[in-house]
């Protein structure tokens, strides 16, 4: 199924962000979106001119318009990109923080402003955005192209520019869509870029909790801590290549942001519904992801052109099946704000006490049953491994293992728990707990999930004795947690572990736990 195209008679705009203003370009006006690297110093009197752009073979003026509007540009932008402007067969850069995605604007929405000013006439009116709500400040290509002592280059691509009208703003009633084309080592990508929020360049990923199956970790967006995905993984196409994570492009769901971690990403074109092909499902190892292929020769040639893959197709992801899948909706529950300070990305989810009642996240894993425990209490999973078990029958102390400099006793949380040693196998995994600048680990058998849940579950109470312990267990499990939501939802037991470490630390007798 292809992409659903915007209402007829729409405007589109493409957003982008520079430090705390959301803007926005007309998309016939808007070109394309490149890293910024290091810019070519430019012998230019205006000093919003801030560089050049190399671009296939000439040299881009880039605009801070913060410059341009006589506000502070001390700040530093963490993921700079460059928006490349058209207007009447020149080109412009503008620099931004991110792209914040394409979107329509009905008829008549558009607050129109009137200023003489020729400086203040670069914002040309005001849009609310019905798909995240914000209220994005519209520029205007003409102004843009008419600021003084501020230098444009001919267009060496003329042939790019799709427009439609008379330039000003694309009308997208013809059905046409604005797709995104990635790359992720050898093998395009296609995605709805209605489906995307922002792209980021240069993304930095941080060790988390979050760090497994195809999460790698998370990065930081705006003050959000975001999950990372790695998309090829996700696909079922194989694993990025370490130092192929280049860029990420993010798609909001209701309950938050999951970013997407690509090579490349290599341009924004407009499609027809006509040009997606069918791709056989059992050539797919998820093809509940995809809505079939854009053949290249759909694409302009010079796309085709400058990516230089040898492939003929980019294969096209579903935007409603990416965001549907439970892998990323269980993750985009886990995003967090940034405290600024240094560490792991896991320490900021330390502020989910273990007492704190409410919305958060939640592990789940296999313990006589699915058992959950807050996020927010687990600095670390590690691997189980057998090897290190040199305490096995000695009571719950399994052994000791090394991490990064410190050594970590592991229990086993089945015969904390009063319940018989598991199999080992290799899905089991160790929960790392640090409590009082001491750390702890305990060994589950099999990882399950890691979803929002609403703890403690209203009016749900466990007894003591009743959740599968001993009597005489140091675990005293009480509370149930609401793990889930509609069909998935599930009334879980919340396993404290920091609360378990802190009991076994007092007792000091951990051989015979």
């Amino acid at each position: 199924m292809a992409p659903a195209a915007p209402a007829a008679d729409s405007t589109g705009y493409g957003g982008f962000r520079l430090g705390r203003f959301d803007l926005a370009l007309p998309m016939a006006a808007l070109r394309e979106v490149v890293p910024c690297g290091e810019l070519d110093a430019l012998p230019c009197p205006a000093r919003c001119v801030i560089g050049g752009i190399r671009l296939r073979g000439v040299s881009v003026p880039v605009v801070d318009l913060r410059l341009v509007l006589g506000l502070p540009a001390d700040a530093v932008v963490p993921h700079p990109s460059v928006i490349v402007m058209v207007h009447e067969g020149r080109i412009l850069g503008l620099l931004a923080d991110g792209v914040t995605g394409v979107f329509a604007c009905a008829p008549g929405s558009f607050n129109r402003a009137v200023v003489a000013d020729p400086i203040a006439a670069v914002l040309a009116g005001s849009i609310h955005r019905a798909d995240d709500q914000t209220q994005v400040s519209v520029l205007s290509p003409a102004a843009l192209a008419a600021l003084p002592q501020v230098p444009m280059v001919e267009d060496p691509e003329p042939g790019r520019q799709q427009v439609h009208g008379d330039g000003e703003a694309v009308v997208l009633g013809d059905a046409s869509v604005p797709v995104m084309l990635v790359r992720c080592g050898r093998i395009p990508l296609a995605i709805d870029a209605m489906a995307v929020h922002a792209t980021v360049s240069d993304p930095k990923v941080e060790r988390s909790v979050l760090a497994m199956g195809d999460c790698r970790g998370v990065i930081d967006h705006a003050g959000v801590k975001v999950p990372a995905v790695d998309l090829l993984a996700l696909c079922g196409l194989g694993d990025a290549a370490e130092g192929d994570c280049r860029q990420a492009f993010l798609v909001r769901l209701d309950t938050g942001l999951v970013a997407f971690l690509v090579g490349e990403v290599v341009d924004v074109v407009r499609t027809q519904p006509g040009d997606v092909i069918r791709v056989p499902a059992f050539a797919l190892a998820r093809p509940g992801l995809f809505a079939g292929a854009l053949p290249t020769a759909t694409l302009p040639a010079e796309v085709v052109a400058r990516t230089g893959t040898a492939a003929n197709q980019y294969l096209l992801i579903d935007g409603d099946a990416l965001r549907a899948c439970a892998d990323v909706v269980g993750l985009a529950s886990t995003n967090t704000r940034s405290d600024g300070t240094a560490g792991s990305a896991s320490t900021d989810f330390a502020r989910v006490g273990a007492q704190d009642a409410g919305r958060c996240s939640m592990i789940t894993y296999a313990l006589g049953g699915e058992t959950a425990t807050p996020i927010g209490q687990v600095s670390e999973i590690l691997p189980y491994v057998p090897e290190a078990s040199i305490f096995g029958g000695m009571g719950a102390l399994l052994g000791m293992v090394v991490n990064r400099g410190r050594s970590i006793p592991v229990l086993c949380l089945s015969r904390l728990s009063g319940l018989p040693p598991p199999q080992v196998t290799p899905a089991a995994s160790v929960l790392v707990v640090e409590s009082d600048g001491e750390l702890m680990g305990f060994a589950v058998p099999q990882l399950r999930t890691i979803e929002a849940a609403d703890w403690p579950a209203p009016g749900a109470v466990v007894a003591a004795g009743q959740a599968g312990e001993a009597a005489n267990s140091p675990v005293n499990t009480r509370d149930l947690a609401l793990v889930g939501s509609g069909d998935t939802g599930r009334l879980l037991r919340v396993m404290d572990l920091q609360q378990l470490a802190q009991r076994l630390q007092a007792s000091g007798q951990l051989l015979s736990a």
